[in-house]
C-alpha cells in the first residue's frame, strides 16, 4: 500500500467512526423533533385550509403534494376517505392543479405528474399491481397503462420525451403525443445531465445501452453518439485534436463511458481511460474516481498534447482549471475534522504542470477576476492571493 493509499484508508475510517457516533446522537433527538414537527403541521394546515378548496361534487379537502415534481405551472394534489393531510392509505387518491387552482385532472390515480399543459403521468394500482400511463387535460389514454415507469427527460423549460421503463422489460423513448421515438429496444435508459468537465455536452441528455453499445441521446430523441470498446473520435477541439470515447470497464465489472483524446492521425494523446476528462486549452486535466464528486481514492494526472505526463497521478486527489487559465487549485484529501465536518487536506494555487505555487491552505477558491480567496487555521484566517499564488499584502 503506498503513501496516497494510507492516508485514504485513514481518512475513510476516521470519517465512519465520526458519522456512527453522530447517528447514535441524534436517533433520540430524531423522535422528538419528528414529533414536533407532525403536530406543527397539523396546526399549520388547519390555518391555511381555513377556505379550502374542493373537487366539485365532494366534500373532500384537498392537499397540495409538495414532493411531486411537475413541469409547468401545475401541482399534484390528493384527498383521502378522512381528510387527513399525509394520509397515504388505500383510499387517498391523486390529481392536479393548474396555477389557478383549478381541478385540471380529478383525484383518480394513485399518482399524477404534469408534464405539459396536455399531457399527464399517471398511476393506478390494480390488484396490487402499479402501472403508469399518460393522459391528457380530458383523461384519455395517451399512451397505455404498463408497469413500470415513465420518466420526463426536462431540458431547456420542456419536456419533449419521455423513458418508459418496463419493469420486465426493455427500456424505449416515447414523445409527449404517446408515440414511439427511436426504434431502439435498450437495456437501460437514463437521464443524467452531466456538465462538460467530464466530457458530455448540455445536449446530451439521455444515456442509453444496447447490444455492448454507449448511445447519446439529445433531449428530443436523437441518436447524436454511439460508442463501443474501441475508442472513437466523439469531438474536435480543433488544432488537430480530439476528444475521444468508449464504453469500456471501469471500477471492476462496471461499464461506462470513459474519455480520452487523439490527434487528426489516430495517435494516442491521453489513454481512453478517464470518467472525466478536462481540456484546458493546452492541458488535459483527467480524474479517476469517484463520478459524483470528491473522494479520498480519487486520482488525477495532467498530460501535454503531446501526450507526456507533467503531473503524475496521485500528486493530487482534484485539480480545478479555467480554459486557457495559467494557474489552478490542486487538492489533496487530509484528516476528517468532527468540528467543522470535512476533510481538512491540503490546497494549493498551482501551474499547469502540477507545480505548487502557493503555501498549503485548508481551502482555496477562485475569484471571478482569476485571484484567489485562500483560508487556514479551520477557516478562520483569510488570506488573499494573486493569480500566482502570492498573498497580496
Amino acid at each position: 500500500m503506498n503513501k496516497y493509499e494510507m492516508r485514504a484508508e485513514a481518512v475513510l475510517k476516521k470519517k465512519e467512526d465520526y458519522l456512527k457516533k453522530r447517528e447514535n446522537k441524534m436517533r433520540t433527538a430524531v423522535t422528538f423533533f419528528a414529533t414536533v414537527a407532525c403536530i406543527a403541521a397539523i396546526v399549520g394546515v388547519a390555518a391555511v385550509f381555513n377556505s379550502i378548496v374542493r373537487p366539485p361534487d365532494t366534500q373532500q379537502v384537498i392537499y397540495v403534494y409538495a414532493e411531486a415534481k411537475n413541469y409547468g405551472n401545475f401541482k399534484t394534489f390528493y384527498v383521502n376517505e378522512k381528510n387527513v393531510e399525509n394520509d397515504f392509505s388505500e383510499s387517498t387518491k391523486f390529481g392536479i392543479l393548474d396555477a389557478d387552482g383549478d381541478v385540471v385532472l380529478p383525484p383518480v390515480y394513485d399518482n399524477a405528474i404534469a408534464v405539459d399543459d396536455n399531457c399527464f403521468v399517471v398511476e393506478k394500482v390494480t390488484s396490487g399491481v402499479r402501472k403508469a400511463a399518460l393522459v391528457d387535460s380530458d383523461g384519455e389514454v395517451i399512451f397505455d397503462y404498463f408497469k413500470g415507469n415513465l420518466l420526463p427527460v426536462f431540458h431547456d423549460g420542456k419536456v419533449r420525451v419521455l423513458i418508459v421503463d418496463e419493469s420486465d422489460g426493455t427500456d424505449f423513448l416515447i414523445n409527449t403525443d404517446g408515440e414511439v421515438v427511436l426504434d431502439i429496444r435498450f437495456e437501460d435508459l437514463f437521464y443524467a445531465h452531466t456538465t462538460g468537465w467530464a466530457g458530455y455536452e448540455y445536449t446530451e441528455a439521455v444515456k442509453g445501452i444496447s447490444n455492448n453499445k454507449y448511445y447519446l441521446i439529445d433531449y428530443t430523441g436523437k441518436v447524436i453518439g454511439i460508442f463501443g470498446e474501441e475508442p472513437s473520435i466523439k469531438k474536435s477541439y480543433g488544432n488537430g485534436i480530439n476528444l475521444t470515447a468508449a464504453y469500456r470497464p471501469y471500477s471492476g465489472n462496471y461499464k461506462t463511458l470513459l474519455f480520452g483524446a487523439c490527434d487528426d492521425s489516430g495517435r494516442e494523446i491521453v489513454p481512453c481511460d478517464f470518467p472525466t476528462l478536462n481540456f484546458i486549452g493546452d492541458r488535459f486535466i483527467g480524474r479517476r474516481g469517484d463520478e459524483q464528486g470528491l473522494d479520498p481514492h480519487d486520482v488525477v494526472v495532467i498530460y501535454d498534447t503531446n501526450g507526456n505526463i507533467v503531473c503524475e497521478s496521485g500528486r493530487f486527489h482534484n485539480i480545478s482549471f479555467d480554459y486557457g487559465a495559467e494557474t489552478g487549485i490542486g487538492v489533496v484529501m487530509g484528516e476528517w475534522n468532527d468540528e467543522l465536518m470535512m476533510s481538512i487536506g491540503g490546497c494549493w494555487v498551482i501551474d499547469k504542470d502540477g507545480n505548487k505555487l502557493s503555501e498549503e491552505y485548508d481551502l482555496i477558491e477562485k475569484n471571478s477576476d482569476g485571484t484567489y480567496t485562500a483560508y487556514s487555521d479551520g477557516h478562520t484566517v483569510i488570506s488573499q492571493l494573486d493569480t500566482w499564488g502570492n498573498i497580496v499584502e
